[in-house]
């Protein structure tokens, strides 16, 4: 594996892909609050295609913002997940979490959260990740999933940003 300091939008040649993929981009997208009208817990990714591999969505337990979400569950919209909101110091109110990362790990130990594999050893998204997503290659499932969340009114935009 090749590591690669990217500094905002970029794109990359990654192969098996005919195209250049982008990265350095933080999407942010929303889940719906389960029960409200309406709700909405906005979160960002630089992966957004590991979104399907949410169990949980974490916030500080001091912030403001959400603190009054802790214990209530978000839904997921693609494959019917229901995912506990919970609190954890480990996040930065002004940023979040490095998700999917291991500090992401350590947070899901200590909450004993399940633990979901979305890729094939090749990229290719697992049965798990639902009917729309499963055999689909990693990057060409993470335009469909912005598509997705589009057609839904649940992606809220995106940013340039640095990546290693």
């Amino acid at each position: 594996v090749d590591k690669k300091e990217i500094e905002g939008r970029t794109f990359v040649s990654v192969p098996s892909y005919k195209e250049k993929v982008e990265f350095g981009v933080l999407a942010e997208f929303a889940y719906l609050v389960e029960g409200s009208s309406g709700e909405e817990l906005v979160v960002a990714t630089t992966r957004i295609e590991t979104m399907l591999g949410d169990v949980a969505v974490a916030v500080h337990p001091d912030d403001p913002r959400y603190n009054h979400l802790i214990g209530k569950n978000c839904v997921h919209p693609f494959v019917q997940r229901s995912m506990p909101i919970i609190a954890d110091t480990f996040v930065d109110p002004n940023f979040g979490t490095g998700a999917h990362d291991h500090n992401d790990y350590e947070v899901g130990v200590r909450h004993s959260l399940p633990f979901i594999n979305i890729l094939s050893d090749d990229g290719i998204l697992l049965p798990n990740c639902g009917e729309k997503f499963a055999g689909m290659k990693r990057f060409d499932a993470r335009k469909k999933i912005v598509e997705e969340l589009k057609a839904l009114g649940l992606y809220k935009g995106d940013k340039g940003h640095q990546m290693i």
